[in-house]
């Protein structure tokens, strides 16, 4: 029989390891747009993969990118995601973003990126875009340097096509209505905008730029990567945990894209959570080449350690 003191101890035991438990429990607000890129985390968070690692996570939807950089900077996020432009244009402005891992990369096959014209507008090349209005989700964007450069590269000028920022879950209904003649988007929005003939598919512009670029990042501050090691590093693990998740069971995965986006890609996206200098470098030599940046960003020193 449990005498008293017994119980007083074994009471005083539960309270000292419930303690030691949520001593150890890191709250983290995450930030996150709908995009199927993101997946890894919806599921992690769906499957228990941040809570067996002592993350207390909240995620939080962000309707537009751009938004989710002054949050963390704020303090209302302590991660979100980004692209490599926005992290190299943070670095330029001196704001102490670091990427913790990569999302997805941009590849050839499948090629998730394209640019798609408005039915009844012939748009069969580059050169066809001049004089033209193309939507993309973001000024400086990933979206929009690298339609810059398939620009450049094709010998026309980027000055001679008029850009307007168009965020994705728009796209459809602004090129339908003809405010744009063209959009630069990526799955699975463009299934939806070729699906019913809004548009048509003109060039995987991304893929003919470069075949290999990582798309999507993870970024933090960089003290509160410093401040939270291990946060950092349980974060990275969930999503590697879920990434193999997927890749297992892609109809339970497509049903918990569906259970927070409300749709899910059409097809499994390339994610990939390392993340190299080289990946940033190639962002900064595009970024100088259409005109964007001037100064010298260390690519080293925008990834998490």
């Amino acid at each position: 029989m449990i005498n008293r003191w017994t119980k007083v101890m074994m009471t005083m035991l539960l309270a000292a390891v419930a303690h030691f438990a949520q001593a150890q429990t890191t709250k983290v607000n995450v930030g996150y747009v709908p995009a199927g890129d993101w997946l890894p985390a919806l599921v992690a968070e769906d499957k228990g993969m941040f809570d067996k690692r002592g993350l207390d996570v909240t995620l939080n939807k962000i309707a537009i990118v751009s938004n989710i950089p002054p949050a963390i900077l704020s303090g209302s996020l302590q991660i979100g995601i980004s692209t490599p432009t926005v992290l190299i244009d943070s670095a330029d402005a001196g704001l102490g973003l670091v990427a913790l891992a990569g999302g997805t990369r941009f590849v050839k096959n499948p090629a998730i990126f394209s640019l798609v014209a408005r039915t009844g507008v012939t748009i069969k090349t580059a050169k066809d875009l001049e004089g033209k209005k193309v939507g993309v989700p973001g000024l400086r964007s990933v979206s929009d340097v690298l339609l810059r450069k398939w620009l450049l590269d094709k010998g026309v000028q980027p000055s001679k096509v008029t850009f307007i920022e168009t965020p994705f879950p728009q796209m459809r209904d602004i090129l339908k209505g003809g405010t744009v003649d063209a959009v630069a988007v990526l799955e699975p929005f463009r299934t939806r905008i070729v699906a019913d003939n809004t548009g048509y598919r003109v060039a995987d512009y991304v893929a003919e730029v470069n075949p290999d670029l990582i798309g999507g990042v993870w970024v933090a501050q960089r003290e509160w990567v410093t401040a939270n090691p291990r946060a950092a590093a349980s974060f990275r693990a969930a999503l590697a945990e879920a990434i193999e998740f997927i890749k297992a069971n892609p109809d339970e995965a497509k049903a918990i894209e569906t259970k927070y986006l409300g749709f899910s890609t059409p097809f499994q996206l390339p994610f990939s959570l390392p993340i190299a200098a080289s990946d940033l470098e190639t962002y900064i030599r595009y970024a100088r080449e259409v005109g964007y940046l001037n100064k010298n960003i260390d690519a080293t020193q925008l990834i998490a350690r």
